[in-house]
């Protein structure tokens, strides 16, 4: 297609690409930008602006997409052109009659979205719209322009910058509409981007909220402290980020370093899960993960150009200095340090909205020998956790094995994931807890663990946590005031 434009000869690239934003530019952009953004308050519509399609090496931008469950994808491409610019625009009768048809070219961005669906959900058959945003003209200049422009760029498919949000979701709305979704958003959105795709322990999918997103698209500095509470899903975060830095600049060495040998395991599981559910290609070795013994072990040179830690609160205070003390040769990222400065704060959780906490004032121990033989006869041996101090944990196992007919196991976060047998019912200490999963949680000693530890093990419980105790204390007064109205 040859569109003259101001007696020039632009050709059909030039629709194609994406305009260089001059600050007056960015400015409508944003303006813009924002009505459409405004559309998630009242809409179930996903928004996303400048984000990258990753599938095997390639790599796509998508200026602006919104998906619609009912509707399908839509994608624009953004235009700074003015009403000068195309009022003297226009196509010979030849052109006419062979672009008729033919609108704006999506023709990249339409295949990307394609091949990354066909290879992840086996489907391309989801609508694709194609729109255009133009930041420098208006509804009203559009009808002062010549017709056979306007057959190039239908006015339904034009989202103009006077347009008000309801004007714009009526826009869209006129698409097709089918009766039944074409899937949620963690199925499309989730296939298509990667980097906000959160997989969880047990290949779920989450796309990440606001505060991991940016996170995961901010510049990282010298040093980021991150607070997040249990169960915000920060290790994934941490994970995506590693992956999206690779992708980005494929030259990248990542270190992340994670508090036991279970742990790095379990986060070394879901970046190959992810790596295989994104179908994404890098160098897996860009991405280390370690434990804090590994990385004294280590030379500085050798732990790559980013260090994540993860659940830096869980380790030994002088490893955490030494980290903080390589700011000049690498950019340090710390989970819930406790620095009064903090860079993001992850608060918004992945909790089940049910759950059952229960407190019991009780002979603890002969509680809990029967609350596990309760349990058993409602639930899998392997969603019960007990959790214990060391002693309590010894006494307990020595108990069951006459108590009960189920095969009992110690829990140690030192051993890797390879020698974990998972599927028994299993006693830990709140040491241990880091990344393990359970449905149903029984807490002993809760005097001996550290605030943090106790909100970990009831957080991560899926469904209910009996907390049993012989006599007041401090922590259990905290503890019934978070939880004992839920």
């Amino acid at each position: 297609m040859v569109l003259l434009l101001n007696n020039k000869i632009m050709h059909k690239n030039f629709f194609s690409s994406l305009f260089s934003k001059s600050s007056q530019t960015q400015e409508k952009y944003n303006l813009i930008l924002d009505t459409i953004y405004s559309l998630k308050k009242h809409t179930n519509l996903i928004i996303y602006d400048n984000v990258d399609i990753f599938l095997h090496k390639n790599r796509q931008t998508l200026p602006l997409m919104i998906y619609d469950e009912q509707r399908g994808i839509f994608l624009f491409e953004i235009k700074d052109w003015s009403y000068e610019d195309l009022k003297n625009a226009s196509l010979t009768k030849i052109e006419q009659a062979k672009q008729a048809q033919n609108t704006l070219s999506y023709t990249a961005m339409h295949q990307a979205v394609k091949n990354k669906l066909d290879e992840i959900i086996h489907t391309s058959n989801i609508p694709i719209h194609n729109y255009l945003l133009m930041t420098h003209l208006s509804s009203y200049e559009y009808q002062n322009l010549d017709d056979s422009l306007k057959k190039i760029l239908l006015e339904k498919k034009v989202i103009f910058n006077d347009l008000d949000a309801d004007a714009i979701l009526k826009k869209l709305q006129k698409e097709p509409q089918n009766q039944n979704s074409y899937g949620s958003a963690e199925k499309i959105v989730g296939s298509l981007l990667t980097q906000y795709t959160l997989l969880d322990k047990e290949n779920e999918l989450f796309l990440a909220n606001a505060e991991q997103k940016a996170f995961i698209d901010a510049p990282l500095k010298k040093f980021t402290i991150i607070q997040a509470s249990p169960k915000s899903g920060l290790s994934s975060t941490l994970l995506l980020k590693a992956i999206f830095e690779i992708l980005k600049n494929p030259s990248l060495k990542i270190t992340l370093i994670k508090p036991t040998n279970f742990s790095r395991d379990i986060l070394h599981r879901q970046l190959l899960e992810i790596i295989e559910h994104a179908i994404i290609e890098f160098d897996i070795l860009s991405i280390n993960i370690l434990t804090p013994d590994e990385i004294e072990t280590k030379k500085h040179s050798k732990l790559g150009d980013i260090i994540m830690c993860d659940d830096g609160i869980l380790m030994q205070k002088e490893f955490i200095e030494h980290l903080k003390s390589l700011q000049g040769k690498h950019k340090i990222v710390l989970t819930n340090d406790k620095a009064d400065e903090v860079t993001f704060s992850f608060q918004e959780s992945y909790l089940l909205k049910e759950k059952n906490i229960l407190f019991y004032e009780t002979n603890p121990h002969a509680k809990a020998l029967q609350l596990i033989d309760q349990l058993l006869k409602q639930k899998d041996s392997k969603e019960l956790l007990i959790i214990s101090n060391c002693d309590n944990r010894t006494k307990l196992i020595d108990d069951l094995k006459f108590f009960i007919k189920e095969e009992v196991k110690l829990f140690d976060s030192s051993i890797r994931l390879t020698f974990q047998e998972l599927e028994r019912l299993k006693l830990a200490t709140y040491n241990d807890l880091n990344e393990i999963t359970y449905n149903d949680a029984i807490l002993l000693d809760i005097d001996e663990a550290t605030n943090y530890e106790l909100k970990y093990a009831i957080n991560h419980a899926k469904e209910s946590v009996h907390i049993l105790y012989a006599e007041d204390s401090q922590n259990l007064r905290q503890l019934k005031e978070i939880y004992a109205s839920k």
